[in-house]
């Protein structure tokens, strides 16, 4: 029998208060003891982007984009040292003409398409799905834990053409968080729609705790 071990979200923050039938959350998944110093953790989620303020946003043409950031720490000394990082994207648009949700996820410039769904359900589905960390494990017989932190922002209307472009390869400033000056107006109307339809921004955080491989 496998076992696992797993720390659910500590904390969340910037989000529209609304009722749903599951809370947010994020975790990362530890692998089985046997196998911990040559597999990555896992991380899953749960109702990231299914509450009614995200869903009026992406309806509404704002994608969302997921940053998630994993490190591994390492214990032992006077200071625990980050031994090792990662991040990656996960991007997820409503196509309003064909009516359907699409999910991307971009790990080192290289963008993957996972799906296209019907319903929001399913594209969360997808988003829930463990996915193992791309980070290293740590070597045998050291002490360490993960953080994992996961910023979700949603992404403008003028910046749609720029995520396109990305979502294809194309590195563009509108995900990697450089404003174009020149769109300075647009943003200002985009921030108060967005505020509207129920905020903007959310950030997540948990950690495992201490283990040796």
């Amino acid at each position: 029998m496998r076992f696992t071990r797993a720390i659910a979200i500590v904390g969340l923050a910037f989000g529209a208060s609304t009722a749903v039938a599951q809370k947010p959350q994020v975790s990362v998944v530890l692998p089985e003891q046997s196998v911990s110093a040559v597999e990555p953790p896992s991380v899953r989620s749960q109702s990231l982007v299914t509450d009614g303020a995200m869903l009026n946003l992406l309806r509404n043409g704002f994608p969302a984009r997921l940053h998630y950031r994993i490190e591994r720490w390492s214990t032992g000394g006077w200071f625990d040292d980050i031994a090792a990082e990662s991040e990656w994207d996960v991007v997820v648009r409503y196509d309003a003409l064909k009516k359907f949700f699409q999910v991307y996820r971009v790990v080192s410039r290289q963008t993957t398409l996972l799906g296209s769904y019907e319903t929001i359900q399913e594209a969360e589905a997808i988003l829930d799905a463990p996915f193992p960390a791309p980070i290293s494990p740590p070597r045998k017989g050291r002490r360490s834990y993960y953080t994992l932190t996961l910023d979700i922002e949603t992404l403008s209307l003028t910046e749609l053409d720029e995520v396109e472009q990305w979502l294809r390869g194309e590195l563009k400033p509108a995900v990697r968080g450089k404003k174009n000056p020149g769109t300075a107006v647009g943003r200002g109307v985009r921030t108060v729609m967005v505020r509207l339809l129920g905020g903007e921004k959310r950030h997540y955080e948990t950690r495992t705790g201490t283990f040796r491989p």
